[in-house]
């Protein structure tokens, strides 16, 4: 049965997921302790944008990411890339729940204190 629910957890967030070919995952999620939405496009790109301006941060895509990893568990599906030209570590997480919100955390490589919140999905 927890392999199911794991399953069904990887394909809501997407089966294809994420390795910048997005696969299903379409969506606006929204970080509201720092103002800020994360746009995850059918076109593999990930949009770290102002959500107040709409003025865009930053953009993932293929060539500015590494170590890219999906995997599925008992706590959800989650999502995991690095990126050298933000110098973090990103991590995504769907718990195995009917909700929608991410647990987001980003590990700063100049820092030993992460940032973790839990992101709300917007559209």
């Amino acid at each position: 049965m927890k392999k199911l629910l794991t399953l069904a957890a990887i394909a809501a967030i997407g089966s294809t997921a994420f390795a910048l070919d997005l696969g299903e995952i379409n969506g606006t999620w929204q970080d509201s302790k720092y103002n800020a939405n994360w746009n995850f496009a059918a076109d593999g790109k990930i949009v770290l944008s102002d959500s107040v301006t709409g003025e865009t941060y930053f953009t993932f895509t293929d060539a500015n990411t590494q170590n890219f990893k999906l995997s599925g568990g008992a706590s959800g599906a989650t999502i995991t890339f690095d990126c050298a030209e933000t110098h973090r570590s990103y991590r995504f997480n769907k718990p195995l729940s009917l909700g929608t919100d991410l647990k987001m955390t980003v590990n700063p490589d100049w820092t030993d204190t992460d940032y973790d919140a839990t992101i709300k999905f917007q559209k």
